[in-house]
Order: structure tokens, then sequence, then C-alpha cells
């Protein structure tokens, strides 16, 4: 999305807010466990603000996506400004099937492609 300062700064408060409240739930039944984390993106772009939702069964360990036994969905979302164009790249993947490391490759490549095409308007 693209648009005046003026407009994006209020997506960028709105995603500031989300990881702000966000980032550290934790939802536990009977049956399952879910939990919603900030996550660390690094400093891309002119703002970069994530978090990550993991769901899986009671007894899991959500924490550490090193060991990814007992999840069942894993999905992190990344909200990039880059100049006055704001993106959202969201990753997820189910059991076996989900790589976090891909999240920050393809934040990195995003930004990348964002100044690229920025450049050339």
């Amino acid at each position: 999305m693209s648009g005046t300062s003026r407009e994006l700064a209020a997506l960028e408060r709105a995603a500031k807010a989300v990881v702000r409240h966000c980032r550290k739930t934790t939802i536990k039944t009977s049956a399952s466990r879910e939990i919603i984390r900030k996550l660390s993106i690094g400093g891309l772009g002119d703002g970069a603000y994530g978090i990550k939702f993991r769901s899986g069964l009671a007894s899991s360990k959500l924490e550490p996506d090193a060991d990814m036994s007992g999840m069942m969905v894993a999905i992190d979302i990344v909200i990039i400004r880059v100049g006055n164009v704001v993106i959202a790249l969201e990753h997820d993947g189910n059991v076996g099937e989900f790589d976090p490391t891909l999240t920050r490759t393809a934040a990195q490549l995003a930004v990348a492609r964002l100044r690229e095409a920025t450049q050339n308007d």
C-alpha cells in the first residue's frame, strides 16, 4: 500500500500497537495451546514490526522455534515500511513444513525490491 506520510503513519501506529499489546499472549485449553509473541525482525526498511503465532497440542513447547515438535500451525506476520510504501508479509506452515528463518529472508528481499521500485519512480 502506498500513500501519504500521514496515511502511512496511522498504519505504522497500528502495527506498533499490535506488537506492544500482543507480544506475550498465551491461550491454553485442555487440548491445545496458542501463543502470540513479538517477532524480532531487525532494522529492516524505515520501520518493521512483527508477531508470530504458534498453535500446538496442550503439552507442546511452542516458545523455541528450533524445536517445533508438537506444533500444528505457525504463522509470522511482518509489517514493513519503506518510504511511502507499507507491505504486509505473511509466512505460514503446518507441521514439518515451516521454516522460521525464511520469514527474515523474505522480509529482506521484500525491502530490497521495495527500495528498487521506489527508486525507479
